[in-house]
């Protein structure tokens, strides 16, 4: 049976779709190069997959590039941490790692926090423009349907950050929903929490419209 890849901004119905998605991630940098922010989003979702991701990500993450290390016989992700160090991980690692860390199910839980209000907001700006829009980007245009609505700066990951050191939040299971039948994505228990991510997000994130990336077709 498949198994479904989850991540909060996108889902890959198999395993093998989100393999070849992120090769092709990897394969459009050289080596050395750092990820735009919108590829580095996604490939920070992933790394909190991976089974190893409190240590990879240690004590926050300035970037994420392509690079060669002695570990692998080809180039592969990198994390640079915030205190200057680095270290590479596996995207095949991170697609078939284990369950997301405490600190990964917080973070789902922000961007659920948001989802309604950030679709709400695409639609509006799409129907004001007449149903077309730029790339931030690349300037190419764009629909509602070939399109995403990302972070810019500060990141998301940043955004929540700042939320939890603005009200203090000790990150704990008590704050998370329990996994359940049908239920895909980790959410905040108390409503209150969730008006308070909406109303921080609202008061500091940046985000624009970027097209989207085309998803292989697989067999």
């Amino acid at each position: 049976m498949a198994k479904p890849v989850v991540l909060p901004s996108i889902t890959f119905k198999k395993q093998g779709d989100a393999d070849a998605f992120f090769k092709a991630l990897l394969d459009r940098y050289d080596d050395d190069e750092y990820l735009g922010s919108a590829d580095e989003e996604l490939v920070y979702e992933l790394l909190q997959r991976h089974p190893e991701s409190d240590a990879k990500i240690g004590c926050g993450v300035v970037g994420i590039y392509r690079g060669r290390s002695a570990d692998h016989p080809s180039s592969c992700f990198h994390v640079h941490r915030d205190d200057g160090s680095k270290t590479d991980f596996s995207y095949k690692t991170c697609v078939r790692g284990s369950s997301p860390s405490l600190k990964a199910r917080f973070y789902e839980a922000c961007q659920r926090s948001i989802a309604g209000t950030v679709a709400t907001q695409k639609k509006i700006m799409f129907e004001t423009a007449g149903g077309e829009i730029a790339c931030y980007k690349t300037g190419m245009s764009t629909t509602f349907t070939t399109s995403d609505y990302r972070h810019t700066h500060p990141r998301f990951r940043d955004v929540v950050e700042g939320f939890i050191k603005l009200n203090k939040i000790v990150v704990s299971e008590g704050l998370l929903s329990k996994g359940a039948d049908m239920q895909y994505s980790t959410v905040f228990i108390d409503p209150a929490m969730v008006d308070g991510f909406i109303d921080y997000h609202a008061s500091v994130a940046k985000l624009e419209i970027f097209k989207r990336y085309e998803i292989p077709s697989f067999s």
